[in-house]
């Protein structure tokens, strides 16, 4: 084989878009930054606004436990607090009803005979030993000169040094110390901000209330000696009443209501404050007082029991505020716990999360990739078969209708005894030869602004001036192009059969013609109008390796200048009767000269050799 014979390859050398690099991916505004998710930098910027997005909100939730709990804290704090106030209130009470006994009994026994001293001395000294429990401890509030005062008066009540003589001004040493206490409770009452007030309130009422009554009775006790214990009688019967009505406002319990509201009744009608200074030493004021001193009796024990009954209310009151306070806490601990163990557990589902956005990103880049694929191999096909400015419109869902060009010139050719060589060859060798040969056409003509309009068998159509108008360069382009063309299959030979030549003829017309896509299964872009026909008659009644050319062709040509053109004649055209046309030989100047840029047929032929090589 020589080396101006075509070479036939078994594949059609033609980059696809999986061959070239894909397309740069989009890039994903994230704030202030623009991003690549596909991207190990975009995706570590993804993650960490995915965890800032979730855990600043998280970081908050944590921040506002911390508080709750600060507050919780407090709250605790303050219910033990409350806790202790209740146990020191009630403790003060405690404090002040054991010296109201003690006074009581010292006040039974100085107003008794003599001879039944003798047997409440021990009785005496237990109740003394009952209060010094409260009063002796280290941590009384009762000064130690009162302490010296009630110490002294207790052994002269048991030594019998002051019998009744100025009773009444000695033992006034435990309302002396009974007001300091009660100031003490009211000072505790006042100061409790907690919803307990009421029942503190009570409690200090009630233990008032007591105070008050037993002071009466020692009075009552006292008055056959004393002749001015009226006055002080009716104003501490007046506190009685004054106390009874405001422990009655502050209790709850239905049952201690109705015993004091009994108790308040039968005070407010008392007839002990109607006696007046001639009637102390009479057998009636001693009736009324007996009678006094014995019901109220009853009311103080009656009293302890709603006493009792109250400081019970108060302490679980009190223990179920702490018991409150610390359910509340240790929910609060527990929620605080579940909010700092799902930060770890965030950050896993975080994550995971990411894992998946990764692949479902990788998922969609490999196919956002295909389809790119395929819609380059659609738009590589697509452009073969349509003028890309038809593809443009029609892409933009946009009719192409017909348009009409008033010069466009149009190129046809053939191979020589193209017939012959097909009978005696089989179709795959003439497809590779076509193939070949067209291969080298269409890389040539991609020098000239001319568009391959299509190949039918060994017919090669090609126009010029269409779809983009080119002024009258159509013309030139046509020529320089067929010359091209001619010279690159100058001693080419058929690829399988090497002695017989491979030769063409050309055929080119000037003219105007109506140009549109046709069809809707395959649209082709044609072209229809005499020009056409008079192109395609130029062909075929060419020469061998000589371009045919028309009459308007060669009109053109001359306003152009610099080609050289030779009449064939008057020559009967199938169709078109008689006409007179041209060869056309070359381009002054340039004919004989041979462009670097054009593909010589010996050339193709080696890249191909090349090709298959590779």
């Amino acid at each position: 084989m020589t080396s101006h014979a075509l070479k036939v390859d078994n594949w059609s050398h033609c980059t696809t878009p999986s061959d070239r690099n894909g397309p740069p991916l989009v890039s994903v505004k994230l704030g202030c930054l623009h991003i690549n998710p596909a991207s190990i930098r975009g995706r570590r910027v993804f993650l960490l606004q995915m965890v800032v997005l979730c855990f600043v909100p998280h970081a908050a939730l944590v921040l506002q436990n911390c508080t709750i709990m600060a507050q919780l804290a407090q709250t605790i704090d303050s219910s033990l607090f409350l806790d202790s106030e209740v146990n020191r209130t009630l403790s003060l009470g405690e404090m002040i009803l054991a010296i109201e006994r003690e006074r009581l009994s010292v006040s039974r026994h100085l107003s008794e005979p003599v001879s039944a001293n003798v047997l409440n001395k021990g009785t005496l000294e237990q109740i003394f030993a009952a209060t010094d429990r409260w009063v002796g401890d280290n941590q009384s509030l009762v000064p130690d000169l009162l302490k010296m005062s009630l110490y002294d008066f207790r052994e002269e009540v048991l030594n019998e040094l002051n019998k009744k003589s100025e009773s009444m001004r000695r033992i006034s040493i435990y309302q002396q110390i009974n007001s300091m206490l009660l100031n003490y409770m009211m000072r505790n009452v006042r100061s409790t901000k907690s919803p307990l007030w009421r029942k503190f309130l009570a409690c200090y009422e009630l233990v008032k209330t007591m105070d008050e009554m037993s002071v009466t009775i020692v009075i009552l006790k006292l008055m056959d000696t004393d002749l001015h214990v009226l006055f002080p009688l009716q104003h501490h019967m007046g506190s009685v009443l004054e106390h009874l009505q405001s422990t009655l406002q502050f209790l709850e319990a239905e049952e201690d209501v109705n015993v004091m509201r009994e108790l308040y009744e039968y005070y407010k009608t008392s007839n002990i404050t109607s006696l007046n200074s001639s009637e102390i030493n009479s057998n009636k004021s001693r009736e009324v007082s007996e009678k006094y001193i014995a019901d109220t009796t009853i009311s103080l024990e009656k009293l302890k029991d709603i006493k009792t009954h109250l400081w019970a209310i108060v302490r679980e009151s009190a223990r179920s505020e702490v018991w409150a306070a610390r359910q509340t806490l240790a929910l609060g601990v527990a929620i605080f716990s579940v909010v700092l163990l799902a930060s770890p557990v965030l950050l896993m589902l975080l994550r995971h999360i990411m894992y998946t956005l990764q692949i479902f990103t990788e998922s969609i880049e490999n196919s956002t990739q295909q389809l790119m694929a395929e819609k380059q191999k659609s738009d590589l096909l697509l452009s073969r078969m349509l003028p890309m400015p038809v593809l443009r419109r029609l892409r933009a869902e946009r009719t192409v209708p017909a348009e009409a060009f008033d010069a466009v010139t149009i190129y046809f050719s053939d191979i020589v005894g193209f017939t012959s060589i097909a009978a005696n060859s089989t179709p795959m060798e003439i497809i590779n030869m076509l193939n070949m040969l067209y291969r080298m056409f269409d890389d040539t003509i991609k020098q000239y602004n001319v568009y391959k309009v299509e190949t039918i068998g060994d017919a090669y159509m090609v126009v010029s001036g269409l779809p983009q108008r080119n002024g009258n360069r159509h013309a030139s382009e046509i020529a320089d192009m067929s010359l091209s063309l001619l010279r690159c299959v100058q001693g080419a030979r058929v690829p399988h059969r090497p002695a017989e030549p491979l030769r063409i003829r050309a055929g080119v017309n000037t003219g105007p013609c109506v140009a549109g896509v046709v069809g809707a299964t395959m649209p082709r872009y044609c072209l229809f109008g005499d020009t056409i026909n008079t192109a395609s008659r130029m062909e075929s009644t060419g020469e061998a390796m000589r371009i045919h050319i028309s009459q308007t062709t060669k009109e053109a040509l001359d306003e152009i200048g610099k080609y050289v053109v030779e009449s064939r004649g008057v020559v009967e055209v199938p169709g078109k009767g008689s006409m007179e046309t041209f060869w056309l030989l070359g381009k002054m100047g340039s004919a004989q000269a041979e462009s670097p840029r054009r593909l010589r047929l010996q050339d193709y032929d080696q890249n191909i050799l090349e090709l298959l090589i590779k």
